[in-house]
């Protein structure tokens, strides 16, 4: 009997993807490609990275900009803020304990390499993506922040407008963690082991250190 070696085999039939399948590989391999080259990159290369021709890549997605469309609304998690929301919400919770478990769990999850690096990338080519960002950042976890911290510091929250100022301090203790991801994944720097230690001590940093100034611009009376 001859023994059958693998170049008289016969070729396997690669396994056919559903379209579901197929667009689900292309959005992650689009996030990977924009994340690493930039908005500008073609899409040429990119269908060549993920063994298509560029007329099927038009298929799922009939231009350019429809595929990063898809791919920043990938990139914002939609199901995870009702939870995060409760947890802001939750005065049961010490405020740095809150933050710090937010914070944690945001870095982890969204922060990610293809998260601030498409982020930075939309900004320099002036993209809306980061607006439409921020502008949800802002109504479902910012004033949220903003509130616990009224509360945390002056007993009480009387439901008015937050001031340019008040989401200022909110958006500086946020800026604290971005630019860790940032130093992260642009960079290259090499954090500390432990990130989460790191997180929670940014938070201190903030709210302990800006304390007076954090009284000052939330409008609250120093005892």
């Amino acid at each position: 009997m001859v023994a059958t070696t693998p170049s008289s085999e016969a070729p396997r039939r690669r396994r056919r993807m559903s379209w579901e399948e197929r667009e689900r590989v292309i959005i992650e391999e689009a996030t990977a490609y924009f994340a690493e080259q930039g908005l500008s990159a073609g899409t040429a290369e990119l269908a060549r990275r993920i063994g298509i021709t560029q007329p099927l890549l038009y298929r799922y997605f009939s231009t350019k900009g429809a595929l990063i469309d898809r791919v920043y609304e990938e990139l914002l998690p939609a199901s995870r803020y009702p939870a995060w929301e409760r947890l802001l919400d939750d005065d049961s919770i010490p405020l740095r304990t809150r933050l710090r478990t937010f914070y944690g769990e945001y870095f982890h999850q969204v922060l990610t390499y293809e998260h601030v690096r498409l982020f930075l990338y939309s900004g320099l080519a002036n993209n809306i993506y980061n607006a439409r960002h921020y502008d949800v950042l802002t109504r479902r976890i910012f004033t949220r922040i903003g509130r616990a911290i009224r509360r945390d510091i002056g007993g009480r929250d009387d439901g008015s407008e937050f001031s340019p100022l008040e989401l200022e301090v909110v958006q500086s203790i946020h800026a604290a963690i971005f630019h860790t991801a940032y130093r992260r994944w642009v960079h290259g720097e090499q954090l500390s082991d432990d990130l989460d230690a790191l997180i929670a001590t940014k938070i201190d940093l903030c709210l302990d250190g800006a304390d007076s100034a954090l009284r000052w611009a939330l409008k609250v009376s120093m005892p």
